[in-house]
Order: C-alpha cells, then structure tokens, then sequence
C-alpha cells in the first residue's frame, strides 16, 4: 500500500481515536463491569436472595387461581408470572392483563383501547401479598424498582440517555470502534511482529506505543465482536426495526415486533379445565441440566387451548428460549426468540446478546470477557496518550502546550472519573438501602455517581498538577475496591456466615476480587511511580554528563 495513503489513514485512525476515544473507554469500562451484573452484583447488591428458598410451583398455581378470581373476567387474557431471582426481581410478581382494554360501554362508537392489567407483588419467602397496582401496562412498570445492577447495565447500554438518542449513541460508537480496527491493521501491517513486542522497562514512550499495539494485536477478534455486536445492539431498534417495519409491514413497527417475539393465542374452545401452571414449571426446571427459569405466560388460561410459554436460560443453548406447554403441561417445543426466522439469521441475532456480555459458558466465559474488555478500555486511552506525546513532543507541534495539557485533564477526569464514579456504586448502594432506606435505589444511585463524576471532571481541570491527580485517582480507586470487603460484611457477615449459600459465595467472591485488585492497583502504582522516577534520574544524569563533555 502506498505510503500517501498509510498517511490518510493514519490520520483518519487517530481523529476517530481523539473525538471518540474517551468515550469509547466509558463504555467498554463499563462493559467490562456489566459483564457480572447478572447474577454477581445483583446478588451483592441484594443480600435478601442470596438464600431464596425453592420456588413452590404448587403455590404459585395456587396464587394464580386465588387471585384470578379478583380481577375481571377479561383480565385473565394472558397472565404473566415473574420469579424472583437475580434476572427478574427480589420479589415474585403475577400480572393479569387484558390485551384490548376494558369493554367498550354501549352507545360508544368502537375504538382501540390500550392494555390495562393488575400486578400483584408477594414476598418470595412466605407467598403473603405485598403490594397490589392496576392501571394501563405502559405506565405500571414506569416506576419500577431497579438496583446498580440494572443501573451499571443501563448505561452502558444507552448512558441513561434513553431512546433513540442513547442507543445511537452507543451504535455509533460501535461502528467508529469498527473503523479504527480497520484503519488500525492497515496501519500496522507487520501485525504478526507485534505479538511478543512489549518494552515497559525502557521509558514511558515505549511502553504505551507497545502497549498500544500488543492490546490491539492480542484482542483483534474480541474488540471486533464487541464492536459488531455493541453497533448492532444499540443500532437495531432505533434504525433496523422501523427499517425493517417500512418495508415488510408498511410502517408498523409493533406488528414487526409482534411478529417476531410475541407468543401465539391460542383458539379458545370454552371448555373449562385447570391449567397445570406447577407440572409445566417442574417440566421446565428440568429440560436441561443447569436450566433456570425467569418468566412464564399463560394464555387462555382455565381452558382447555390454554397455553403455557416459559422463558429459560441456560443447559447447552447460548440465548435465551422458550418452552411451550398445553394445559395438561405437555411439553410441545422449544425455540429461541429469533429461530423462527429460519436459517443462520435467526441464529444470529439470537446470539447478539449473550456474545456481546459473555453471558455463556458460566464464570469462566464472564472472567475472559471482563479481563479483554479491560484491554478493549485501555485501547482508546493508550491511543490518546501517545497521540499527545507524539503532539508534545513534535518539532512543529499542530497545538499549543495549553491545548495538549487541556485535553490531558479532560481525559484524566472523564476517564479516571468513571472508574471511581463505577467503584463508588457498591458502598452508595449499601448506604442508600440500609442507612438512608431508599426503597428504590436505581434513581437516587444516579447521584453519587454522575455527581462524583462531574466532580472529578472539574477538579482535573483545577488542580495545579494532573499527573499527581492521576495517581491520587488510582489510590482513591484501590481504597473503594478494598472498602468492598468490609461493606459487605457489615451489612450480610452473620447470615453469611450462618447460611453460606451459593449467592453468598458468589458475594464473597466479588469482595475478594475486589481486595485482590485493590491491593493490586497500589502496588502497580508504586511500581510505574519507582521506574518513572528511575527514568528521571538518568535522564538528568544524561544531561549534566553531556553539559560536563
């Protein structure tokens, strides 16, 4: 390839890196720590299902057929019933709900009413009513309670931006990291060269250029599914969908939808029978091995057509499914949400999600795509450190110092800010639940974390000298990670220690990763701070010796 045109991209490699850089690492930082958000940090962020006992199927059928006679006749159209758990919520939910609103009045001329249902809330543990609510579907859940779980996925999902805006934003994002890994492998032809090259002892300069390289180099095909899968995600919604829906169904996006992901009515012949809701949940705990169960929706339920589809997880398929039953709870089949595309489009699209989290393959699978996302992260930031050493250090340089020295602190406050705003959600969790007893802890968790963030951002640009606010950053990020340990044991120790159930030792394990981190990050810094000023003094020593000769 001629070398004008190694020239454009390079340039084109490194604007895509400068305007999009410190957002790239926000996200994949983020994503990085996603990647445990179900069921790890659910289960630290909520001790009280740590030890959820058993699901009692033969209860739940019980509350269903009890409650059913409390609603409207016309409410039990499709009953949806919602287990606790670390995918769903702490307490068990079962809504009835009515497709086409309530009746009409006679007289009224005919019209489409929306939805309407009645959720009923019971405690997981003794099945007694906790809460009741009945209103349209779409403003029922607009309240609804979430945990920094659910928050920590969310933004990096959309950054709270919601949709379109957030999605599009986080698709594009996928698609500019999608060019600079094109544009950066033609730039670094002799690829192969770069595997086993990594300097960090000769200066700071070659640590990050190696750096650079070596992270781009050993994570090219993950950093290229992340980015696939990160632009389709974000892109599918916003712009496939209604895209899709304009040209196959003339504009209407929920037949589009409705079509691919909703469950098929059944004839109702009006001969009563009982629906087998327990035998089809006992059915369904047991398809595979490793199965668990979220959800399960009930249509024409106490009729012989009824219907029964529960939403599983796990055993040998990546992506989510759903088992289908008759009213006698026989199984008919079982299929992913796509598969009824046919082909391999179905097939993948299925995948997207569980590609793009890890969510496959158990904790194992969920360590590799944490650690590659870390690198993914630190692509972007090392890009942006050597684009101004190379800036600072140029004969002609294209900016000023106090531009170049501007940039430095937006990035030491939007970067290091994120990682502290991030760790600083396992203590604000606690504090929001058991001191101040929020009851919903997702909307007031955005303020210690969006707040800390800003405050950083503005202090980077205060202080006197950001390198050292760099490094009081890694101290601050180390004592939060160590204080993760401590939180947790105040807040769960004597259960944890009467009840050492399997959410317990997934508790457990996020402390001592986070302690083993911590002390990690310290002794890091301590090192990188000895070799930095190692490099100082022979530098100086250098300099006095050629003034001497």
């Amino acid at each position: 390839m001629k070398s004008k045109t190694i020239k454009k991209l390079y340039t084109l490699h490194s604007w895509v890196g400068v305007i999009t850089g410190i957002l790239l690492f926000v996200i994949a930082f983020t994503g990085a720590v996603s990647v445990f958000g179900r069921p790890e940090i659910k289960l630290w962020a909520n001790p009280e299902i740590r030890a959820l006992a058993p699901v009692d199927t033969v209860k739940i059928e019980q509350l269903i057929e009890e409650y059913s006679t409390k609603v409207p006749e016309h409410y039990k159209e499709e009953i949806l019933v919602f287990l606790p758990g670390v995918r769903s919520s702490t307490g068990l939910f079962i809504m009835f709900e009515s497709h086409h609103g309530d009746p009409i009045p006679e007289g009224e001329a005919p019209k489409r009413n929306p939805a309407v249902a009645t959720i009923f809330k019971f405690d997981p543990n003794t099945y007694e009513l906790v809460k009741e609510k009945s209103g349209l579907v779409s403003e029922l859940f607009s309240d609804s309670q979430y945990d920094m779980a659910e928050f920590i996925i969310g933004f990096h999902a959309d950054l709270h931006m919601g949709r379109p805006i957030g999605l599009l934003t986080t698709g594009a994002l996928g698609l500019t990291m999608m060019l600079s890994i094109v544009t950066g492998i033609f730039i670094h032809r002799k690829i192969l060269g770069q595997f086993f090259t990594f300097r960090p002892r000769k200066n700071n300069s070659l640590m990050l250029n190696d750096g650079h390289k070596a992270i781009g180099v050993w994570g090219l095909l993950f950093n290229s599914v992340i980015a696939f899968t990160g632009a389709f995600l974000g892109l599918a919604i916003v712009v496939l969908v209604p895209a899709a829906a304009f040209v196959s169904f003339g504009g209407d996006q929920d037949k589009l939808i409705e079509t691919f992901t909703a469950v098929q009515e059944p004839v109702i012949r009006n001969i009563a029978q009982p629906t087998s809701v327990s035998a089809a949940f006992e059915h369904a705990f047991k398809i595979e091995e490793g199965t668990t169960v979220d959800s399960m929706t009930i249509m024409g339920y106490g009729d012989k057509s009824a219907m029964m589809y529960l939403s599983v997880r796990g055993g040998e398929s990546v992506a989510a499914q759903t088992a289908v039953y008759n009213a006698d709870a026989e199984f008919q089949k079982v299929y992913s949400n796509f598969a009824r595309l046919g082909g391999y489009t179905g097939a993948i699209i299925d995948v997207m999600f569980p590609l793009h989290f890890g969510n496959f393959g158990g904790i194992f699978v969920k360590l590799i795509w944490a650690i590659l996302g870390l690198g993914t992260a630190l692509l972007p930031l090392t890009g942006l450190m050597l684009w101004m050493e190379r800036g600072v250090n140029a004969a002609n340089p294209r900016y000023s110092m106090k531009t170049y020295q501007r940039f430095n602190r937006l990035i030491v406050g939007g970067c290091g800010g994120i990682v502290v705003a991030t760790i600083l959600l396992f203590p604000s969790n606690v504090f929001l639940k058991y001191v101040m007893v929020v009851d919903n802890v997702g909307p007031a968790i955005w303020w210690p974390f969006f707040g800390s963030w800003l405050a950083i951002v503005l202090g980077a640009f205060i202080v006197k000298c950001e390198k050292k606010f760099a490094r009081q950053l890694v101290v601050a990020t180390a004592i939060l990670l160590m204080a993760v340990l401590p939180i947790d044991l105040v807040v769960s120790g004597k259960e944890m220690v009467a009840n050492f159930t399997y959410g317990q030792q997934v508790s457990l394990g996020i402390d001592i990763a986070c302690l083993l981190m911590g002390v990690y990050l310290l002794k890091a810094l301590k090192k990188y701070s000895a070799n930095t000023e190692k490099q100082a003094a022979i530098s100086v020593s250098n300099v006095i010796a050629q003034e001497v000769m």
